[in-house]
């Protein structure tokens, strides 16, 4: 991991597979894209999450993780103080700051709402993270793996001060419910994208690219918010895949499931029309895509 920061709002990037030689931040800054030299550095804070740490320990005494008192030459170089930090670090060892590079913006113009006819997104800081919002509907865009970035501080929140949102984890959504089921296209690629539950079982339905980031629409955000404060992502889970809410990047999977989703959207409204009687919700007791692909080929 090769980092920069942005020198007027400090937004950070990973520059390793950056060619050009200045880069443009989303707050319209262009500088240099060229790594700060390194510095040695005497070791006061935990790579992995920042707390201080005293000057003869061996692990920290917040998180248990090990302190490494003399850090790789491969190790990310702090954007801001220029110290050397270990391989894998989440924080500079001197100054404390979290590393969290941001996707590489690579086109100049600005992007299309997916929702909104001829409106275009305009770049906002949420939580440290730059997104990209619509001023009519005031639906997000988070790049990349933005939105992972944005559940995982509200989750080291939660860890550090027992927050929950007014309300407790019950608390009244303010996403407007979706009447009719619309897919809508990547601002990126302008694919169509999936439909997704948060973490399962959260209700908020999140429009997800796997190659280019997450479509919010108007407070899904805040929803999404008080969902994991609340405690949703462990209340009730059996397993670690309930508990997973990050979406992987693979397109050629991203783009079966999704063939696969319209196709059962089309046989659903076309049986619906010709008045078969069929019931989709009963049948079977289907689970999933596959199973409703099964009973279809018998048909």
């Amino acid at each position: 991991m090769k980092l920069v920061a942005c020198p007027n709002c400090h937004a950070q990037y990973d520059v390793s597979e950056h060619e050009a030689s200045t880069l443009s931040c989303a707050c319209g800054t262009a500088f240099s894209a060229t790594p700060p030299p390194a510095k040695d550095a005497a070791v006061t804070r935990c790579a992995a999450c920042g707390a201080l740490v005293v000057d003869d320990a061996t692990a920290c005494s917040y998180c248990q993780a090990t302190v490494v008192r003399r850090p790789e030459p491969t190790g990310p170089v702090c954007p801001e103080c220029y110290a050397r930090n270990p391989r894998r670090a989440r924080h500079c060892t001197a100054c404390g700051i979290a590393f969290l590079p941001q996707p590489v913006r690579l086109r100049a113009e600005p992007l299309s709402c997916p929702v909104c006819a001829d409106a275009r997104l305009t770049a906002r800081q949420l939580g440290g993270l730059w997104v990209e919002e619509c001023p009519m509907c005031l639906g997000l865009w988070a790049p990349g793996d933005v939105m992972d970035r944005l559940v995982d501080r509200i989750r080291e929140r939660r860890r550090r001060d027992g927050a929950t949102p007014v309300g407790g984890s019950t608390r009244d959504r303010r996403a407007a419910w979706q009447a009719k089921v619309a897919y809508r296209r990547c601002p990126e690629c302008r694919g169509t994208m999936q439909r997704r539950n948060f973490a399962h079982r959260s209700g908020v339905i999140v429009d997800w690219c796997g190659s280019h980031g997450t479509w919010l629409d108007a407070h899904e955000m805040e929803d999404i918010a008080g969902f994991v404060l609340g405690g949703g992502l462990e209340q009730g889970a059996k397993d670690a895949s309930t508990q997973r809410w990050s979406l992987p990047a693979d397109p050629g999977r991203t783009a079966a499931i999704l063939a696969a989703e319209q196709l059962l959207a089309e046989e659903r409204a076309r049986r619906s029309a010709r008045g078969s009687g069929f019931d989709f919700e009963t049948q079977g007791a289907w689970r999933g895509i596959g199973d409703f692909l099964s009973q279809l080929l018998k048909a």
